[in-house]
């Protein structure tokens, strides 16, 4: 396509396929072994290939994103945004998502419409109070997660608490799917059911902890019956064995 030109006579880009290599989209295909991840048709159709739109952009995605898809048709980003999903992840070099996406700083992508340090900024709180959220909720997975981790494998059963736990972790991926209609307000009952999950698996966990050492002290203390109980016999032994020859004369 190079030498083409597009409407307003700048030259036709020619970098697409060397973006969509960096996609998750690729990886999945490549990587992944996903037929079903998107390849150029897809997008622009096969013999009558054609850019989509800026209208349909966000219908394209819709077609395999569909929650995302209606989470942000019912955003305040619907009007406001005429590119649709591109706007936040790009066209073809669509990376991985990551919750480093949802700030106001850093390599967040809500840096250049929002300012945090900008306190009229509803937008700018918004983003903060979401990703504030999804970290407290993942923070809390990963770390009750690691306490189930160690007790389960000193012999503790914790097979009801792992699924309480997945469930958690369920609910965080309802969290960052229900960020797309970027409303605090709906996602912050989603974590906090995440939360109340998570505390009473961490409750539990305590429990356990309680109960190794519970268990170990009784170890200590049979093992220290045990020892008593033989040195005992060890001196009785020694007892026997130092009347033994006295008996002996007295027989003879």
């Amino acid at each position: 396509m190079r030498g083409y030109k597009l409407p307003d006579g700048s030259p036709l880009p020619t970098q697409q396929l060397a973006d969509y290599q960096k996609s998750v989209h690729y990886a999945t295909l490549t990587k992944g072994r996903d037929l079903s991840a998107p390849t150029c048709n897809d997008c622009h159709g096969n013999h009558g290939a054609v850019p989509p739109g800026v209208g349909s952009v966000a219908d394209v995605c819709g077609t395999c994103h569909v929650v995302f898809a209606q989470k942000f048709s019912a955003s305040v980003h619907k009007e406001i945004f005429d590119k649709g999903c591109v706007e936040c992840h790009g066209r073809h070099a669509v990376l991985k998502p990551t919750d480093d996406m949802l700030g106001v700083t850093g390599p967040g992508i809500c840096v250049p419409c929002h300012n945090d340090a900008d306190k009229s900024d509803q937008g700018a709180a918004a983003a903060v109070a979401m990703r504030r959220d999804i970290e407290r909720l993942k923070t809390g997975i990963e770390q009750t997660g690691a306490l189930i981790a160690r007790i389960r494998n000193a012999g503790i059963e914790v097979s009801d608490q792992q699924l309480a736990l997945r469930e958690a972790g369920t609910r965080l991926t309802l969290a960052r799917t229900e960020m797309h209609a970027f409303a605090p307000a709906r996602v912050a009952p989603i974590i906090a059911a995440g939360v109340s999950l998570v505390a009473a698996v961490d409750r539990a966990g305590q429990n356990g902890v309680a109960e190794l050492r519970y268990r170990r002290r009784g170890l200590f203390a049979s093992l220290g019956a045990i020892l008593l109980v033989v040195a005992g016999l060890g001196l009785k032994v020694r007892q026997i064995d130092r009347r033994q020859p006295g008996r002996q004369r007295a027989d003879g």
